[in-house]
């Protein structure tokens, strides 16, 4: 984790730990405890464990600071499926986002997104606006505007169809060499208009017209990766 922490106890079952004992070497050995299948099962949510399961302090994750050295934010505008939020994490820790904005949508410490970004969670900041929709998005926009005056590009993403009026430029023709912010919007309402209206730069994911839009989780995908091949190229 980056907070330099670990799980304040680990519980495990003799059969994980006896295919796993170079995993399991790894751990304090003091925050180790056997336990059986039935109290593991009776501890988690899990239906099917896989016989191991970590408790950790809330003090463990990582809290968001401006860092004058970050160059990609990852901004979540009311993304309201804990599933779609936490594969949204897990994309954001495989291309290195530095940060995460949530403009309210599902909290990040839930069950079900915890689960869906398979510890992504654990490893990246984030900063999380909450109050009414108006307040989050005020604030939201607050803390755009800072990036924007520390020469962050910004960017919305937009659907990319022939009723669109906004243009919007394909994914790969952005220099995503510069330090940049990326706007995801809600699955139904997508980007809220108050920041479309401050930000109003897009880029689209071209496809075919007999799909309106894509699932939010996957337009992460290729945008991310895309700024993660760049980096790779100009290092190379």
């Amino acid at each position: 984790m980056k907070s330099g922490n670990v799980p304040s106890k680990i519980l495990v079952t003799e059969k994980w730990l006896g295919k796993n004992q170079n995993l399991s070497k790894k751990f304090d050995q003091s925050v180790i405890t056997i336990v059986s299948e039935e109290v593991l099962a009776s501890a988690i949510s899990i239906i099917n464990p896989d016989g191991i399961a970590a408790l950790v302090e809330i003090s463990s994750i990582p809290n968001y600071q401006f860092n004058i050295e970050d160059d990609l934010v990852l901004v979540l505008d009311r993304i309201q499926d804990p599933g779609n939020m936490g594969n949204l994490f897990r994309t954001a820790l495989a291309a290195g986002v530095d940060a995460i904005f949530l403009a309210g949508g599902a909290h990040p410490l839930s069950q079900k997104v915890l689960r869906a970004s398979s510890g992504a969670v654990f490893h990246l900041p984030f900063l999380r606006f909450e109050g009414t929709e108006e307040e989050i998005i005020n604030s939201l926009l607050k803390s755009l505007s800072k990036l924007s005056n520390n020469r962050f590009q910004i960017f919305s993403t937009s659907s990319h169809n022939k009723s669109s009026k906004k243009s919007s430029k394909p994914y790969w023709e952005i220099d995503w060499t510069k330090r940049t912010s990326l706007i995801l919007g809600n699955e139904g309402q997508g980007i809220h208009k108050k920041i479309q209206e401050a930000f109003n730069e897009t880029i689209s994911i071209p496809h075919s017209e007999l799909v309106e839009s894509l699932n939010v989780a996957c337009v992460a995908v290729p945008l991310l990766l895309e700024r993660k091949r760049v980096a790779y190229i100009s290092n190379t």
